[in-house]
């Protein structure tokens, strides 16, 4: 899994970081966290530190249409590396660009899912986490919010 710092920080703000243990962590994303409390529960996890080939990062560029290199270029350009990787970001751009390369996707709210499928929280921590989720800013639709919620509630 390769992750971006939108869903680090995010997972950083629930206290739940370790659901990303042992992903991979662009140079480029890991720089891009400044703040606390992501910066400090980074160091706490396990994770591969990767920049991309020249090469890949060229044709991210191209593709993005971006001229300066980013975490998110840097994603783009592993995903053209390894392109079975699960891309873990919360950025809709990101999220559509990795999509549209044959990617496979996921986000914070579908490691949440996940979490509660393998029994790691209960529904009702999950439930907790969603609401903590959107009193923290977390950006997400009034129909995004009451979808997961329900499915949540269905597992």
């Amino acid at each position: 899994m390769i992750v971006d710092s939108t869903v680090l920080i995010s997972l950083a703000k629930l206290g739940k970081i370790e659901w990303v243990n042992n992903c991979i962590i662009p140079d480029k994303v890991s720089k891009e966290i400044t703040n606390e409390p992501a910066k400090s529960a980074l160091l706490t996890i396990k994770f591969k530190e990767r920049i991309p080939s020249e090469k890949s990062k060229k044709k991210s560029l191209n593709i993005l249409g971006d001229k300066i290199e980013t975490g998110d270029s840097d994603i783009i350009a592993l995903l053209i590396e390894s392109p079975s990787s699960v891309i873990d970001t919360d950025d809709k751009r990101l999220r559509n660009v990795c999509r549209a390369l044959g990617g496979k996707v996921t986000g914070t709210l579908g490691l949440l899912i996940n979490s509660v499928k393998k029994q790691i929280i209960s529904k009702d921590v999950a439930l907790e986490l969603v609401n903590k989720l959107n009193k923290i800013g977390f950006r997400m639709s009034l129909e995004l919010y009451k979808a997961v919620k329900k499915k949540i509630e269905k597992i």
